[in-house]
């Protein structure tokens, strides 16, 4: 296909479930926000990209397929071949014969094969210039599915990886400590773009609050649980919900702008996982069931309800991924009454809401090479929330240990966290919880996506 002389075209490339990759997807938003941009997206479909480009005219997605089902019924080493090969077919003649001739390409790094040879081969043949946004490196990730970094396959990634990146244009990078790596190892020049979160991650009203919960009551009210949150379910109506309490929705009117939270509500956690090795979720189980025990010390001591006990807890878990259906059946054999754990699927729409409605964020993202940030703590932070994180190598890049957040190494250290964080909640909020939220209020969540992105990256995009 023959372009226009006025049309600006990139292509965004990402072999993954582009709706699962809001880096990528503020990318294409960015770039089709500008004058005479056309932008087509390279990906595999799945879930649902953000509204902004499902509506956007200038953006095009040209979907990877899906592989074959029969590879499930390979061995996983000859079914990799298999995939590999499909995609890079797919992608030899989506790249070079069948997209409009592009100006740019910014493609996503993991997975680096075989993008990482397509891009090279397709910019040389389009005259384009070939950008690289490194998340972390594709080989660290595969070596935690095959025995660690010593495996052959994981040292063959690692050289593809190494031979080809060399070569972009241009590069972005999400640390400083990975700007390091690759400047050092490497021998590639990067520019640090920190993910900052778009305009609509903010506080919630409680009357959107409400609405969302009644929108969530049947997924919180899955079965099979027997905790304090399946105890109340069936007082829930469009008048009262986990969280909120409305009089007009209770007279029978359609609005619930009168909505406030309940007095004894509980306090609501949030943590976005993908259910993948590298995030070890059985440390928030763990520290769930240390504070089920803490609760019920405190009722056999006899400490007076409401001021200064500990809040029952309600852990909402979002993401999809393959460790999802084996954690949960772990929460269900656990029996805690005073907490409650459930898994969402959101809506790219709900998500927002339910981070500005929360009360506190826990991120067990642990990194596979120790030099990447957790993208679910910058979207905490613009939603105005105090986050508990697992403490690695760079994570303090993100996270002011005692101002904006608090660092844990352990579910030990998570439970006292908690307990620290959550005491006397709602009625009396600790002076910690209540100064992390300022701190976080005044200095993280202003800083957002798109003022960062045009500041770093569209000088360097603009130069095409």
């Amino acid at each position: 296909m023959a372009t226009t002389t006025q049309s600006i075209v990139t292509w965004v490339v990402v072999l993954g479930d582009f709706g699962r990759s809001p880096r990528m997807q503020y990318h294409a938003q960015s770039l089709a926000s500008k004058p005479g941009s056309v932008v087509y997206v390279i990906a595999y479909g799945g879930s649902k990209p953000i509204l902004a480009l499902m509506n956007a005219n200038n953006v095009h997605m040209a979907l990877v397929p899906e592989p074959s089902a029969f590879l499930r019924k390979l061995p996983r080493i000859l079914a990799l071949a298999i995939k590999v090969l499909q995609q890079m077919f797919w992608l030899a003649w989506v790249m070079l014969f069948r997209l409009p001739k592009p100006h740019s390409i910014l493609m996503q790094n993991p997975p680096a094969i075989p993008t990482m040879a397509l891009c090279w081969l397709a910019a040389w043949r389009h005259a384009a210039a070939w950008y690289i946004d490194w998340h972390n490196f594709g080989y660290t990730i595969l070596a935690l599915n095959q025995g660690g970094p010593r495996n052959w396959l994981v040292r063959m990634a690692r050289q593809y990886e190494l031979f080809w990146g060399k070569r972009g244009s241009k590069h972005f990078c999400v640390t400083k400590a990975m700007q390091r790596e690759l400047a050092d190892v490497w021998g590639v020049e990067a520019t640090v773009l920190y993910d900052r979160p778009p305009a609509q991650f903010q506080r919630t009203s409680v009357a959107k609050a409400h609405k969302l919960f009644v929108r969530l009551s049947s997924d919180l009210n899955a079965p099979g649980y027997a905790d304090f949150l399946s105890d109340e379910a069936q007082q829930w109506t469009t008048a009262r919900t986990a969280l909120t309490s409305s009089l007009q929705a209770a007279a029978g009117s359609t609005s619930s702008y009168d909505a406030v939270h309940r007095p004894d509500r509980p306090a609501i956690v949030v943590s976005s996982t993908s259910w993948t090795p590298d995030e070890d979720f059985g440390i928030l189980l763990e520290a769930a069931l240390r504070y089920e025990e803490a609760v019920e010390a405190e009722q056999r001591q006899g400490t007076p309800a409401g001021i200064g006990r500990l809040p029952r807890l309600l852990l909402l878990i979002t993401g999809r991924g393959p460790q999802r259906d084996m954690y949960l059946q772990r929460v269900r054999a656990l029996k805690l009454h005073h907490v409650a754990i459930r898994s969402l699927w959101l809506e790219p729409e709900d998500y927002p809401l339910l981070l500005g409605a929360a009360d506190l964020g826990v991120s067990l993202h642990a990194s596979s090479s120790g030099l990447d940030l957790p993208m679910k703590v910058v979207d905490m932070y613009g939603s105005g929330l105090p986050v508990c994180a697992l403490a690695y190598s760079c994570i303090h890049e993100l996270v002011a240990d005692g101002k904006t957040g608090l660092l844990f190494q352990d579910s030990k250290q998570l439970c006292e966290q908690l307990q620290a964080l959550l005491q006397g909640f709602p009625a009396k909020p600790t002076k910690l919880l209540q100064d992390i939220q300022q701190a976080v209020l005044q200095k993280e969540s202003k800083l957002r996506w798109r003022d960062n992105w045009d500041a770093v990256a569209w000088p360097m995009l603009s130069r095409t």
